[in-house]
Protein backbone atom coordinates (compact mmCIF):
# COMPACT_ATOMS: atom_id res chain seq x y z
CA UNK A 1 0.00 0.00 0.00
CA UNK A 2 2.80 2.38 0.83
CA UNK A 3 4.55 1.80 -2.37
CA UNK A 4 0.74 2.86 -4.11
CA UNK A 5 0.51 5.38 -2.07
CA UNK A 6 3.83 7.35 -2.96
CA UNK A 7 3.26 6.59 -6.48
CA UNK A 8 0.06 8.47 -6.80
CA UNK A 9 1.35 11.35 -4.47
CA UNK A 10 4.69 11.73 -6.92
CA UNK A 11 1.62 11.77 -9.91
CA UNK A 12 -0.67 13.83 -8.55
CA UNK A 13 1.53 16.86 -7.31
CA UNK A 14 3.22 15.99 -11.06
CA UNK A 15 -0.15 17.24 -12.26
CA UNK A 16 -1.07 19.84 -9.45
CA UNK A 17 2.32 22.07 -9.93
CA UNK A 18 1.83 21.89 -13.94
CA UNK A 19 1.27 25.67 -14.84
CA UNK A 20 -1.90 26.29 -16.14
CA UNK A 21 -5.60 28.40 -16.68
CA UNK A 22 -6.02 28.37 -12.64
CA UNK A 23 -2.72 28.69 -11.82
CA UNK A 24 -2.60 31.72 -14.34
CA UNK A 25 -5.90 33.15 -12.84
CA UNK A 26 -4.80 33.24 -9.61
CA UNK A 27 -1.49 34.94 -10.31
CA UNK A 28 -3.60 38.04 -12.77
CA UNK A 29 -6.09 38.09 -9.40
CA UNK A 30 -2.97 38.71 -6.95
CA UNK A 31 -1.46 41.19 -8.81
CA UNK A 32 -4.89 43.04 -9.68
CA UNK A 33 -6.71 42.27 -6.54
CA UNK A 34 -4.30 41.55 -3.92
CA UNK A 35 -3.81 38.94 -1.27
CA UNK A 36 -7.13 39.09 -0.97
CA UNK A 37 -8.01 38.14 -4.46
CA UNK A 38 -5.76 35.23 -4.57
CA UNK A 39 -6.67 33.80 -1.84
CA UNK A 40 -10.46 34.02 -2.68
CA UNK A 41 -9.27 32.83 -6.03
CA UNK A 42 -7.71 29.82 -4.56
CA UNK A 43 -10.85 29.04 -2.63
CA UNK A 44 -12.65 28.96 -6.07
CA UNK A 45 -10.49 26.54 -7.35
CA UNK A 46 -10.58 23.97 -4.34
CA UNK A 47 -14.22 23.77 -4.28
CA UNK A 48 -13.61 23.28 -7.78
CA UNK A 49 -11.85 20.40 -7.28
CA UNK A 50 -13.86 19.05 -4.19
CA UNK A 51 -17.41 18.65 -6.74
CA UNK A 52 -15.25 16.99 -9.54
CA UNK A 53 -13.03 14.57 -6.94
CA UNK A 54 -16.86 13.81 -5.70
CA UNK A 55 -18.42 13.02 -8.83
CA UNK A 56 -15.38 11.23 -9.71
CA UNK A 57 -16.02 9.12 -6.43
CA UNK A 58 -19.59 8.77 -7.27
CA UNK A 59 -18.69 7.64 -11.11
CA UNK A 60 -20.33 10.81 -12.68
CA UNK A 61 -16.76 11.60 -15.01
CA UNK A 62 -17.52 8.54 -16.58
CA UNK A 63 -20.52 10.17 -17.69
CA UNK A 64 -18.60 12.96 -19.05
CA UNK A 65 -16.06 10.98 -20.93
CA UNK A 66 -17.82 8.36 -22.38
CA UNK A 67 -20.72 11.31 -23.97
CA UNK A 68 -18.56 12.87 -26.67
CA UNK A 69 -21.48 15.59 -26.83
CA UNK A 70 -21.49 16.34 -23.37
CA UNK A 71 -17.59 16.16 -22.84
CA UNK A 72 -17.51 18.86 -26.23
CA UNK A 73 -19.89 21.34 -24.88
CA UNK A 74 -18.13 21.46 -21.56
CA UNK A 75 -14.91 21.81 -23.45
CA UNK A 76 -16.57 24.54 -25.73
CA UNK A 77 -17.40 26.71 -22.43
CA UNK A 78 -14.56 26.21 -20.93
CA UNK A 79 -12.48 27.51 -24.10
CA UNK A 80 -14.72 30.20 -24.01
CA UNK A 81 -14.70 31.41 -20.60
CA UNK A 82 -10.77 31.70 -20.59
CA UNK A 83 -10.83 33.41 -23.70
CA UNK A 84 -13.39 35.74 -22.38
CA UNK A 85 -10.90 36.24 -19.13
CA UNK A 86 -7.68 36.59 -21.80
CA UNK A 87 -9.76 39.25 -23.69
CA UNK A 88 -10.92 41.28 -20.36
CA UNK A 89 -7.32 41.32 -19.23
CA UNK A 90 -5.59 42.28 -22.34
CA UNK A 91 -8.29 45.02 -22.85
CA UNK A 92 -7.20 45.87 -19.26
CA UNK A 93 -4.07 46.18 -20.44
CA UNK A 94 -4.22 48.26 -23.29
CA UNK A 95 -6.39 50.74 -21.71
CA UNK A 96 -3.51 51.56 -19.06
CA UNK A 97 -1.12 51.52 -21.78
CA UNK A 98 0.19 54.88 -21.53
CA UNK A 99 0.76 54.66 -17.62
CA UNK A 100 4.34 54.33 -16.85
CA UNK A 101 4.68 54.74 -13.45
CA UNK A 102 6.33 51.93 -11.10
CA UNK A 103 5.18 53.11 -7.84
CA UNK A 104 3.24 50.66 -5.97
CA UNK A 105 -0.79 50.97 -5.90
CA UNK A 106 -1.89 52.21 -3.24
CA UNK A 107 -4.28 50.38 -1.51
CA UNK A 108 -7.28 53.16 -1.08
CA UNK A 109 -6.60 53.94 -4.88
CA UNK A 110 -7.69 52.57 -8.25
CA UNK A 111 -5.61 49.79 -9.68
CA UNK A 112 -4.21 48.95 -13.35
CA UNK A 113 -7.58 46.80 -13.99
CA UNK A 114 -10.94 48.04 -15.14
CA UNK A 115 -13.73 50.00 -13.30
CA UNK A 116 -15.68 46.31 -12.84
CA UNK A 117 -12.41 45.04 -11.65
CA UNK A 118 -10.65 47.77 -9.43
CA UNK A 119 -14.09 47.14 -6.91
CA UNK A 120 -14.11 43.72 -7.57
CA UNK A 121 -15.55 42.18 -4.36
CA UNK A 122 -13.54 38.84 -3.20
CA UNK A 123 -16.70 37.30 -4.28
CA UNK A 124 -16.29 37.78 -7.85
CA UNK A 125 -12.51 36.46 -7.62
CA UNK A 126 -13.80 33.04 -5.94
CA UNK A 127 -16.33 32.36 -9.49
CA UNK A 128 -13.80 33.08 -11.45
CA UNK A 129 -11.57 29.70 -9.45
CA UNK A 130 -14.03 27.93 -9.23
CA UNK A 131 -15.96 28.01 -12.99
CA UNK A 132 -12.39 27.89 -14.60
CA UNK A 133 -11.85 24.90 -12.49
CA UNK A 134 -15.23 23.37 -13.63
CA UNK A 135 -15.21 23.93 -16.97
CA UNK A 136 -12.11 22.07 -17.79
CA UNK A 137 -12.79 18.62 -19.00
CA UNK A 138 -9.24 17.55 -18.26
CA UNK A 139 -9.39 17.93 -14.72
CA UNK A 140 -12.82 15.68 -14.51
CA UNK A 141 -10.99 13.43 -17.32
CA UNK A 142 -7.84 12.68 -15.02
CA UNK A 143 -9.53 11.82 -11.88
CA UNK A 144 -11.14 9.34 -14.14
CA UNK A 145 -7.60 7.93 -15.86
CA UNK A 146 -5.80 8.27 -12.69
CA UNK A 147 -7.35 6.54 -9.72
CA UNK A 148 -7.76 3.17 -11.85
CA UNK A 149 -4.16 3.31 -11.69
CA UNK A 150 -3.68 2.55 -8.41
CA UNK A 151 -5.35 0.19 -5.55
CA UNK A 152 -5.16 0.06 -2.20
CA UNK A 153 -4.85 -3.75 -0.76
CA UNK A 154 -7.69 -4.20 1.34
CA UNK A 155 -9.77 -1.62 0.73
CA UNK A 156 -13.30 -1.61 -0.99
CA UNK A 157 -13.16 0.64 -4.66
CA UNK A 158 -14.84 3.35 -3.28
CA UNK A 159 -13.19 3.55 -0.17
CA UNK A 160 -10.28 3.61 -2.73
CA UNK A 161 -11.64 6.39 -4.72
CA UNK A 162 -12.57 8.50 -2.01
CA UNK A 163 -8.97 8.30 -0.32
CA UNK A 164 -7.28 9.14 -3.49
CA UNK A 165 -9.68 11.90 -4.14
CA UNK A 166 -9.22 13.11 -0.66
CA UNK A 167 -5.21 12.76 -0.74
CA UNK A 168 -5.16 14.57 -4.06
CA UNK A 169 -7.59 17.56 -2.60
CA UNK A 170 -5.52 17.73 0.09
CA UNK A 171 -2.51 18.14 -1.63
CA UNK A 172 -3.43 20.81 -4.16
CA UNK A 173 -4.59 22.69 -1.12
CA UNK A 174 -1.23 22.69 0.07
CA UNK A 175 0.23 23.63 -3.37
CA UNK A 176 -2.23 26.72 -3.48
CA UNK A 177 -1.73 27.68 -0.04
CA UNK A 178 2.09 27.94 -0.41
CA UNK A 179 1.25 29.88 -3.46
CA UNK A 180 -1.07 32.54 -2.05
CA UNK A 181 1.71 32.35 1.01
CA UNK A 182 4.63 33.42 -1.53
CA UNK A 183 2.04 36.08 -3.36
CA UNK A 184 1.57 37.61 -0.60
CA UNK A 185 4.77 37.90 0.83
CA UNK A 186 5.84 39.44 -2.76
CA UNK A 187 2.17 41.61 -2.93
CA UNK A 188 4.25 44.83 -2.95
CA UNK A 189 6.09 43.97 -6.13
CA UNK A 190 3.28 43.08 -7.78
CA UNK A 191 1.15 46.00 -7.22
CA UNK A 192 3.82 48.09 -8.82
CA UNK A 193 1.97 49.33 -11.64
CA UNK A 194 4.53 48.00 -14.54
CA UNK A 195 4.82 44.75 -12.96
CA UNK A 196 0.90 44.71 -12.87
CA UNK A 197 0.57 45.79 -16.07
CA UNK A 198 2.86 43.29 -17.38
CA UNK A 199 1.86 40.68 -15.39
CA UNK A 200 -2.17 41.43 -16.56
CA UNK A 201 -1.15 41.45 -20.73
CA UNK A 202 0.61 38.24 -20.18
CA UNK A 203 -1.75 36.84 -18.43
CA UNK A 204 -4.26 37.56 -21.14
CA UNK A 205 -2.35 36.28 -23.71
CA UNK A 206 -1.92 32.94 -21.96
CA UNK A 207 -5.38 32.35 -21.43
CA UNK A 208 -6.54 33.66 -24.83
CA UNK A 209 -3.98 30.90 -25.86
CA UNK A 210 -5.31 28.10 -23.11
CA UNK A 211 -8.85 28.49 -24.31
CA UNK A 212 -8.05 28.23 -28.04
CA UNK A 213 -5.69 24.87 -27.83
CA UNK A 214 -9.20 23.62 -25.42
CA UNK A 215 -10.99 24.54 -28.20
CA UNK A 216 -9.00 22.74 -30.89
CA UNK A 217 -7.60 19.65 -28.73
CA UNK A 218 -8.87 16.40 -29.45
Amino acid sequence: MTTQLMGFIAASLAIIVVPGPDLVLLLRNAATAGRRGAGATAAGIMLGNAVLAAAAVAGLTALLTSSQMLYTTIRAAGAVYLAYLGVRALIDFFRHHRQHSDAPTPAAQPTLASADHQNRPTAKAFRQGLVSNLLNPKVAAFYLSLFPQFALPGMPALTQHIVLAGLFWALALLWYAVVVTVLGRIQTLLRRRRVERGITGVSGVVLVSLGAALAFRD
